[in-house]
């Protein structure tokens, strides 16, 4: 455990009679068990009414009664967006409206906590001698993650599976994307940020004990797609900061005109 969270841990843990470390019982897979809320805690939450945001099936992460693409159903290509467009995601099979993309692979994600991707930023600003091997770290997040608040502060969750070389649809032409997705990079306001459309309770349960879905497993056919054709996803949809949302829907306006 790092220095920093074992001595504000260390002073919050009460002391046993016999004097011995309470946390000789204590390991990882008892830290998910205080992580993550147990079942019976959010079946009780979801019987409010009305039914809190996130309870309903489509929102876990997966739902049983959709059908899935899974990532055997892509392959990697050059992709035919643009000359600068480097590789894209194709499919090898015919996929329906309204199918998970991949969603088999979903927790295979990277998720770099708040914590950890705070100490990645702040270590590679200030401490030049690390220099290379840190910034390209750094870099890679950047690249390749998408910046969320599901955990109340920041955090970057990076796709693991061949769907990260996913490229953008520019002018609606996207295909698949999650279910809310917002206008295009033409069509919205790029001075007006609707937080009420990016925000998330952190202390929502039933979010808090599907996180891992939740984060990376929203992406559905928007439209019957046909094998061949390459996968395009909305960028703006990961976009989850004000201070980020002018500069990204410029960004992709420069890239689409």
């Amino acid at each position: 455990m790092l220095p920093k969270l074992k001595l504000p841990s260390k002073k919050r843990i009460k002391h046993t009679h016999s004097g011995k470390s309470a946390l000789r019982f204590f390991d990882g897979a008892t830290m998910m068990t205080y992580q993550t809320p147990h079942k019976a805690q959010e079946v009780v939450y979801c019987r409010n009414k009305p039914m809190p945001a996130g309870c309903d099936e489509a929102t876990h992460g997966f739902s049983k009664s959709r059908p899935n693409a899974p990532i055997s159903s892509f392959e990697v290509k050059t992709s035919q967006v643009g000359d600068h467009a480097g590789r894209g995601v194709f499919a090898t099979v015919d996929i329906p409206k309204g199918a998970h993309i991949g969603v088999d692979q979903s927790m295979t994600a990277i998720n770099v906590t708040p914590t950890t991707y705070g100490m990645i930023c702040s270590h590679a600003e200030e401490y030049d001698e690390v220099g290379g091997s840190l910034d390209a770290v750094v870099e890679y997040l950047w690249g390749y993650g998408v910046e969320s608040n599901l955990y109340g502060e920041s955090n970057v969750v990076l796709e693991a599976t061949i769907l990260i070389f996913t490229n953008h649809g520019c002018n609606g032409t996207y295909n698949a994307a999650t279910e809310t997705t917002i206008g295009t990079e033409m069509t919205v306001n790029a001075d007006e940020f609707d937080a009420d459309y990016f925000s998330h309770d952190p202390y929502n349960l039933a979010v808090a004990r599907h996180l891992p879905h939740s984060q990376n497993s929203g992406t559905f056919a928007l439209r019957d797609i046909k094998a061949g054709e390459e996968i395009l996803n909305n960028y703006l949809d990961f976009t989850s900061s004000e201070k980020h949302w002018k500069a990204d829907v410029l960004d992709l306006r420069n890239q689409c005109l």
